[in-house]
């Protein structure tokens, strides 16, 4: 467990690296400058005369060709995808921007588009000065060849990514992507690796503050772990990611054993412990959707909220939305077709760490609260609720469908509060959700 969890830390940093629209380019760029310069290594290997000489002429004129296209491509295609996060940000939510930009297709395009315009330059300065002989002339010409096919192939791609990129419904698929994976996740480690403890008694013990004001992001548990073993003591985390700390909110409490106070300094070894197991908790100033299965719903609201504000008034929007947290409560509670088991709340190769539990009705309380709120007076979008509270009450099981119930009927008390029209009111009545947990989930 601790070989499993240890690498989650780490790819937390690698994909936010990952995020980073400038970081594919660059890889991909260095790997162009490796391929213009390594061409000419060929002359060390292939005697001179056994292959056909390539004129500089032909190379020249490829090359410039690709150079002076691939920088206009590229400026047009920066310029579009800047639009397209604008449109993001404006018409659904900021906090989905990100996601926008993690896009593999964009960033494959900008990619493949900087890095031919650096192979180009690259080999048309070594070209110039004679860095290649007849050999290496042939394979930076095979080399041009591949790039000019895919340069093709990631052209094609990219007009297919311009179709659907900054638009509503590409969000939210967005969006909604990376939520389901996000309770996936949860499902499968509903402790993050770590022993979920509901007794307040846990809840004692010297307490771990937070080291910065902020979202916590990630809990490194392997690390907590491995500190804990060391001093003899247990860690209770008394936060989930998605919390919003400061400097003076208790993270974590920690205890020990009798056994262990009786041999070593208490006070100072729990310091030390307490030091190690602040520096595992990260902290930054937006929320990150890792470990935390609610943002993604978050932001799913948060673009409904906008579709059913005044200023936009778009009912259809939001009943896309409603769809969309419907499948990530349904579709990312149920277990996987791969392996259809059930996870564990206890991890076996945790001991000495232990965390709250999430509470399931968070999923649909704080999510679905805002737009039956900002959608009492339609409705359509009541309706749909109502609909999709019943799917979900349905297809899960235990807090999570008693969850999806009890907000059926506060949203039903908002638009009854909203609906003025007699039928209207009769109409909501008679699709209030009162479907009953389906048997065997």
């Amino acid at each position: 467990m601790l070989a499993a969890i240890r690498p989650a830390f780490l790819a937390l940093w690698w994909g936010r690296l990952r995020e980073q629209l400038w970081f594919r380019p660059a890889v991909w760029s260095i790997a162009a400058v490796g391929a213009a310069l390594v061409a000419a290594l060929a002359n060390s290997f292939v005697p001179a005369g056994l292959l056909p000489d390539i004129g500089h002429a032909t190379l020249e004129g490829l090359l410039t060709i690709i150079a002076s296209s691939m920088l206009t491509v590229s400026t047009f295609s920066l310029s579009i995808l800047v639009s397209a996060y604008a449109s993001a940000a404006s018409t659904a939510t900021p906090r989905a921007t990100r996601l926008v930009m993690a896009d593999n297709d964009a960033q494959n395009a900008i990619a493949a588009f900087v890095s031919a315009f650096i192979f180009s330059m690259i080999a048309l300065v070594a070209l110039g000065v004679g860095y290649y002989g007849p050999a290496g002339r042939l394979v930076l010409f095979v080399f041009t060849l591949c790039v000019l096919a895919y340069l093709i192939l990631a052209l094609l791609r990219w007009i297919g990514t311009l179709s659907t990129l900054g638009r509503m419904n590409h969000t939210i698929e967005t969006v909604e992507k990376v939520a389901t994976q996000a309770v996936r996740n949860w499902q499968a480690l509903p402790g993050l690796g770590a022993r979920l403890v509901v007794d307040a008694a846990a809840a004692q013990g010297a307490p771990v503050h937070a080291r910065w004001t902020g979202y916590l992001q990630h809990v490194d548990v392997a690390g907590i772990e491995f500190a804990a073993q060391a001093a003899g003591a247990t860690v209770h985390v008394c936060l989930r990611p998605g919390a919003f700390v400061s400097r003076q909110t208790v993270v974590a409490r920690l205890s020990r054993a009798p056994a262990a106070e009786a041999h070593q300094d208490e006070q100072a070894d729990l310091a030390d412990l307490a030091e190690r197991v602040a520096k595992s908790f990260v902290i930054g100033r937006e929320r990150t959707e890792r470990q935390d299965p609610r943002f993604g719903l978050v932001m799913l609201s948060e673009i409904a909220q906008r579709a059913l504000s005044p200023a936009v008034n778009d009912a259809g929007t939001a009943i896309a939305v409603l769809g969309a947290m419907t499948r990530v409560l349904v579709e990312g509670t149920r277990p996987r077709d791969d392996d259809g088991a059930s996870p564990a709340p206890d991890a076996p190769g945790i001991r000495h760490v232990t965390i709250v539990p999430l509470d399931p009705a968070d999923l649909v309380r704080d999510v679905l609260e805002p737009i039956a709120r900002d959608g009492a007076g339609s409705l359509e979008v009541c309706l749909r609720i109502q609909k999709l509270l019943a799917i979900v009450a349905a297809n899960t099981d235990g807090p999570l469908a008693a969850a999806a119930l009890a907000e059926a009927g506060r949203a039903r008390d908002h638009a009854l509060a909203c609906l003025r029209v007699p039928h209207e009111r009769e109409r909501l009545l008679a699709h209030t959700a009162h479907v009953a947990p389906a048997p065997g989930r």
